[in-house]
């Protein structure tokens, strides 16, 4: 049977290994091996991770080298038919494992595969993201459906395509989910077998984080579509690097990025980062989203700020951990 190593990448997450740990080894699924990663933590969670055992549990402690660099590296390490991601204090549901690799073995076109998944916010709301389609049919530049943490994908599928890329801080799944696409297509299986915390301190927790994801996730877009478009393999970011954005056309994409970008820091009181987004997304590209954007920060200045930001929240909408309501407060009072 084919065999599958799960990888998990640990950062200061003490209070949910044994929980999250826990949910790996009990999977009824032969041959998987479960790598967990203390990525330079702070906390006990080193101590935790050392204090499971388990013949097929493997506990590396590294220096603090970043996700994208650690999950590279642990990719490069794997040896199995499968690789499975894990997120750091998640839960893979009963049957998880063995649900999607079936899926895989069942599919020999399916480079990836999905499942429903429970996200459930620090206060304890959950609520479920369910697949809309069993199969997705690659190249996709958006709409994978899936979160990364509940992904399985072919070793094979992910090599071929590159691996993940140093250049993504963040948004390194999305840009590793398109060039995948480019192999072949995206499974889901229609069943909830993951269970997705959301952390404060998670990847989009701050405005800091929440604008590097836009303007990163924006910039594989428009790497992306431009490599389609031409026919090739390699693409604007495999050439030039961090100097990719400027050998791209203006973008709509980013534009909108960096828009967004400007109310998150609006709505968290930096008035001074969210005029300098506005301006830069109007230089970029102008698009109705940007020029709204800099009309409210305009008219916030003259009394009208809550207004302006509950506007701002409705018209910049997103969705789930994307969501810009989660960046507002209401004055005191209200």
């Amino acid at each position: 049977m084919a065999s599958i190593t799960v990888i998990t990448v640990f950062h200061n997450r003490a209070s949910r290994v044994r929980s999250s740990i826990g949910s790996l080894l009990s999977q009824d699924c032969d041959d998987v091996r479960i790598v967990a990663i203390d990525d330079g933590s702070r906390d006990d969670t080193l101590a935790e991770l050392r204090g499971l055992s388990a013949p097929n549990l493997t506990v590396i402690a590294q220096p603090n080298a970043g996700f994208t660099a650690t999950m590279a590296a642990a990719c490069a390490a794997a040896d199995t038919d499968f690789i499975a991601v894990h997120g750091a204090g998640d839960e893979s549901l009963p049957g998880r494992l063995r649900a999607q690799r079936d899926f895989l073995l069942a599919h020999a076109h399916v480079v990836a595969v999905g499942c429903a998944i429970e996200n459930v916010e620090e206060g304890g709301k959950g609520y479920v993201v369910q697949p809309a389609a069993a199969i997705r049919k690659g190249p996709m530049v958006t709409g994978f459906g899936i979160s990364h943490g509940e992904v399985m994908f072919r070793r094979s599928a992910y090599l071929a395509a590159g691996g993940y890329r140093p250049f993504f801080r963040v948004a390194q799944a999305t840009d590793l989910f398109r060039r995948m696409s480019r192999i072949g297509d995206f499974g889901y299986v229609d069943r909830l077998l993951y269970r997705r915390f959301l952390f404060r301190d998670g990847v989009n927790a701050s405005a800091g984080k929440f604008a590097e994801h836009e303007l990163y996730s924006a910039v594989g877009h428009d790497a992306f579509v431009d490599a389609l478009s031409s026919g090739g393999t390699a693409d604007v970011i495999d050439r030039h690097g961090v100097l990719a954005p400027y050998y791209l056309p203006r973008s709509k994409k980013i534009a909108g990025g960096l828009a967004r970008a400007a109310v998150v820091h609006w709505l968290q009181g930096d008035d001074r980062t969210a005029r300098l987004l506005a301006r830069r997304s109007l230089a970029e590209k102008i698009t109705l989203r940007g020029t709204i954007v800099a009309a409210q920060l305009l008219l916030s200045k003259m009394g009208l700020r809550d207004v302006m930001q509950r506007l701002a929240v409705k018209t910049n909408r997103g969705r789930n951990e994307y969501a810009l309501s989660r960046f507002y407060r209401p004055p005191a009072g209200k």
